[in-house]
C-alpha cells in the first residue's frame, strides 16, 4: 500500500513514538516528519499533552504539524484552535477537588492557554515547567481558574495508579471519561472528546476521509483513535487490553521502521 491515498498520520507519544526513557523523539523521527510534510501528508501528534509542551517537543518541525493536545480535547493548527472541548465548570471543579482529596496524587487543569496546579508541591510543578515545559500557572485551588477547562489529569506513583484509576471511575464515568495515559498519569475528559473524535472532527473541516488516516498507538487513550482512522498500528509493546483492538489493525516494533518501509513502496 504504502502512502498512497494517505493524507494524515496521528501519531501518540509515550509509549509509541517515545520508547521507555526517552524524553524526545530520535533525530530520524524529524526527518521522516520533514519527507511527510514534502509529500503533502500531515504529521499530527496525538498525546495528552498540552499544546506548549507538544511545540517545544516537536521544535524542529513544530509549524508543519497539526497538533491533537490533551487527550483529543483540543486540536491545533497554524497556531490556532480548530477543535476544542470544554467540561461543564461544576463538574471540573468536583473533580479537581477529589483529586486533591485523594492521597499521593498531583492534579493539573488544561486549559487552552494555560496548565493549572495546585500549590504544594513544587518538585510536582518543577517537574512540569522543566522536564514537560508545560506553560503551568500555580493556584491555590481549582475556583481560582477562570478559563474553561478542557481536562484534567493527575499523577500518581506507578504501583498506586491500578487503585486510583478505580476509585475515579467508580465516581466519575458516568459523566466523563477515565483513562490511563502512561503508567502515572490518569486523564479525565468530556464524552466524546477523546483523539478519536478529535481526528474525525478535523478531518471534516478539512475534508479528510478516515480511510485517508493512518493512527499509532500502545494504550488505552489511544482505542477510539485507532477505531476512527482506515489504517491502525499498535506497537508490539501495547498494552495487552489493547491487542484485537478491531480487525484492521497491523502491528509494529517502532514507528520510525514502519514509516521508512511505508515511504520506500
Amino acid at each position: 500500500m504504502g502512502l498512497e491515498g494517505i493524507k494524515l498520520i496521528a501519531c501518540d507519544l509515550d509509549g509509541t513514538l517515545l520508547h521507555p526513557g526517552e524524553r524526545e523523539p530520535r533525530p530520524e523521527a524529524f526527518e521522516l516528519i520533514n519527507e511527510l510534510h514534502r509529500r503533502g501528508i500531515v504529521f499530527m501528534p496525538a498525546s495528552g499533552r498540552q499544546y506548549a509542551s507538544l511545540r517545544y517537543l516537536f521544535a524542529p518541525v513544530a509549524d508543519e504539524l497539526a497538533y491533537v493536545c490533551e487527550n483529543g480535547a483540543l486540536v491545533m493548527s497554524e497556531g490556532r484552535a480548530v477543535v476544542k472541548r470544554s467540561m461543564e465548570r461544576s463538574l471540573a471543579m468536583d473533580i479537581a477537588n477529589a483529586v486533591v482529596a485523594y492521597p499521593h496524587a498531583d492534579v493539573t487543569l488544561s486549559c487552552e492557554g494555560h496548565l493549572y496546579t495546585i500549590s504544594g508541591n513544587d518538585a510536582f510543578i518543577d517537574h512540569l515547567r522543566y522536564e514537560v515545559h508545560c506553560d503551568v500557572t500555580v493556584v491555590d485551588r481549582p475556583e481560582d481558574i477562570d478559563e474553561d477547562v478542557i481536562k484534567i489529569a493527575f499523577q500518581t506513583p506507578e504501583t498506586e495508579q491500578p487503585a486510583a484509576l478505580e476509585y475515579f471511575a467508580r465516581r466519575f464515568s458516568d459523566r466523563v471519561d477515565v483513562m490511563t495515559s502512561g503508567t502515572e498519569w490518569t486523564d479525565f475528559i468530556g464524552f466524546d472528546s477523546g483523539k478519536g473524535s478529535a481526528l474525525a472532527d478535523y478531518g471534516r473541516a478539512l475534508g479528510i476521509s478516515p480511510n485517508e488516516m493512518m493512527a499509532f498507538g500502545d494504550n488505552e487513550n489511544d482505542r477510539d483513535m485507532l477505531n476512527v482512522v482506515g489504517h491502525p498500528y499498535l506497537m508490539e509493546s501495547c498494552n495487552p487490553s489493547m491487542r484485537g483492538v478491531n480487525d484492521r489493525v497491523r502491528y509494529v516494533r517502532t514507528v520510525e521502521e514502519e514509516l521508512r518501509r511505508l515511504l520506500a513502496e
